[in-house]
């Protein structure tokens, strides 16, 4: 047919179209090329075994880069470093301001790790906001994959500051579990945030707003909240009370007449907090180092506020711990609060994606 160009052995998406011309090509980088499903039966990508091995297949492809680049391994190694660096002088400066009694073993090793969550979120954000194209599905694993790769060292680094300091070696494998937590959820916060906004700049500034409030903003918001959770409040006498191991009371059985008395409401504002990655990591901590350690106690002091007044006065109101519902983990409900910000960032942000995309498309 005149005007029809002739393919006789292409495979091209444009075989049997005489007019195909691929729009915006090459003008998208962050866009994944897929190829064209068969014409006949059920497209495979469908299945759900293929969808994830697809994701995994398109994540790595995109990993692959950046465990090429020497800037990748050069962020790591500095914030590894910095993290290190920052928790010895934090706890040099704490014990000559009187903080300590006495030497503390493993502070440096604490404070690193709640350091090393801190960098996680920082560098996974960046990860996601350079790395912003393709599925929900294949940025999370891509992110899982760095924060993997971002993990390795700092556990190495980990373990050697605890041999050599002192502290809790079962708090690296709780930092490897939050790093790779907070490069995923953070790697999505962060390609949200740039998917919002046709220019780079924009997007910088709405991934570094997420981020300071979630690393810093959040704690300090509660702290500032935590004098108006004090209010006076009807207890009675806990009577066959039973601790667990951390020494929380489990079951206790109420008696007496009630007494007012002066309690801190902590579990209404303690929740804000859960969001930060130093939080999150000592909430997983101390599911992993003993409660008798050294710095075990620092690491349950955000569960104890998420639990409020009960463990000091449990008998508030006359209610027994028959009647009361179980606290919420504080790892669980921070990472709900990290997710529900990226979801905040993603849904938006891939709609006026495509909407960009359909009118370059509409104009091309």
């Amino acid at each position: 047919m005149a005007g029809v160009p002739d393919h006789p052995d292409g495979s091209g998406p444009g075989r049997n179209e005489p007019e195909y011309e691929v729009i915006g090509g090459g003008m998208i980088d962050d866009q994944r090329r897929v190829a064209n499903a068969p014409r006949s039966g059920q497209d495979p990508r469908t299945h759900p075994g293929t969808v994830f091995s697809t994701a995994i297949a398109a994540a790595w492809l995109s990993v692959r880069t950046s465990l090429t680049s020497w800037w990748f391994w050069v962020a790591c190694a500095l914030g590894i470093a910095l993290a290190w660096g920052t928790a010895a002088a934090f706890v040099s400066w704490g014990d000559t301001n009187g903080w300590f009694q006495g030497t503390v073993p493993g502070a440096v090793l604490l404070f690193m790790a709640a350091f090393l969550a801190l960098t996680a979120a920082v560098l996974g954000t960046g990860w996601g906001f350079r790395h912003a194209g393709g599925s929900v599905l294949e940025m999370l694993l891509a992110g899982t994959m760095r924060g993997m790769a971002l993990a390795a060292p700092a556990y190495t680094a980990l373990l050697v500051v605890g041999f050599s300091m002192g502290g809790p070696i079962a708090l690296a494998g709780a930092a490897v579990v939050v790093i790779v937590l907070e490069a995923a959820l953070f790697g999505l916060i962060g390609a949200g945030s740039r998917a919002c906004f046709a220019r780079a700049a924009p997007g910088v500034a709405l991934a570094g707003v997420l981020v300071v409030f979630l690393c810093f903003g959040n704690v300090a918001i509660t702290l500032l909240l935590l004098p108006g959770t004090t209010a006076m409040d009807q207890a009675s006498v806990p009577v066959n009370v039973e601790r667990d191991d951390s020494g929380r009371v489990i079951s206790y059985q109420c008696v007496g007449d009630l007494r007012p008395v002066e309690v801190a409401h902590t579990d209404r504002v303690a929740w804000v907090a859960a969001s930060n990655p130093a939080l999150l990591l000592g909430s997983v901590g101390a599911d992993f180092v003993s409660t008798d350690n050294e710095v075990g106690w620092m690491l349950s002091g955000l569960q104890w506020a998420a639990d409020g007044p009960s463990r000091e006065v449990p008998c508030l109101g006359g209610e027994s711990s028959a009647g009361r519902a179980p606290s919420v983990p504080v790892f669980l409900t921070g990472l709900a609060l990290q997710a529900l910000a990226a979801a905040v960032v993603l849904v938006p942000g891939r709609w006026l994606r495509a909407r960009r995309l359909s009118a370059s498309s509409g104009s091309g």
